[in-house]
């Protein structure tokens, strides 16, 4: 069996606001395998968004064990997180964060360049990636000449363009309107059955987190649930099929 890309353990995570503790995780265990498509989802205030930037290396748990791509992050250096961040996981965020003065191939190479990838390579590799989510004939476009479709796939070419384990998408459809965000979820779809990335993806619509194979569901700071949505088969060897199960060590 593959080593998880993921794997959360008893993971709590405390912050101090104005002299008070504020517990945002009280002992999630979870795990993501490779290839997997997964749903977060849960009310605001649920912890989720505090999970997601605990899984991508944003931040650090206050106690419990956290691996990303079998390393203990709390073994790593400052540099060390980063460097498995810029290498193993990728980031779509509900609001593009690109870079508005600059081009799609430009946006989609940034990562590239802190890795010390030569100029020829990294555009070479930013044009795979637009073509990948069918933006060939924007490469030389800027944010501002593009909708906001189009600037959810050029996020979605930038995190996909360091080939990464793990895709974390953070509402990637708030923003859009409905045909838009089918169009994204489609890709995404896509770009995990073909290429193998396992995808997690956090979103407060349950229309889209029913797209994915497995739904975790967060409150309170702890994992509720985690389901295979009925009628939806999961990669990997692991039995598809509906109904709750335990959340996996």
């Amino acid at each position: 069996m593959s080593r998880p890309a993921l794997e959360a353990i008893d993971v709590h995570r405390t912050y101090q606001l104005e002299g008070v503790s504020v517990e945002a995780l009280r002992g999630v265990t979870l795990r993501v395998d490779p290839g997997e498509f997964v749903a977060v989802i849960g009310p605001s205030g649920s912890g989720k968004s505090t999970l997601m930037h605990l899984l991508g290396c944003l931040d650090r748990p206050t106690s419990g064990t956290l691996r990303v791509d079998g390393r203990d992050v709390s073994e790593l250096s400052d540099a060390e997180l980063a460097a498995l961040r810029n290498q193993t996981i990728g980031f779509v965020f509900q609001a593009f964060h690109l870079l508005p003065r600059t081009t799609a191939v430009e946006n989609v190479a940034l990562p590239l360049v802190y890795r010390g990838v030569g100029r020829a390579e990294r555009r070479r590799r930013a044009v795979e990636a637009l073509q990948a989510v069918g933006l060939g004939h924007r490469l030389t476009h800027r944010p501002t000449q593009m909708s906001g479709g189009e600037q959810q796939r050029v996020a979605i070419a930038r995190a996909l363009v360091g080939e990464p384990r793990v895709l974390l998408a953070d509402e990637p459809t708030g923003n859009l309107d409905t045909r838009t965000g089918e169009e994204v979820m489609g890709i995404l779809e896509r770009l995990n059955a073909e290429r193998g990335v396992a995808v997690v993806l956090v979103t407060h619509e349950m229309d889209v987190a029913g797209r994915a194979r497995r739904i975790i569901r967060i409150r309170d700071g702890l994992v509720e649930s985690d389901s295979v949505p009925a009628g939806a088969a999961r990669d990997g060897g692991v039995d598809g099929g509906a109904g709750e199960r335990e959340a996996r060590s």
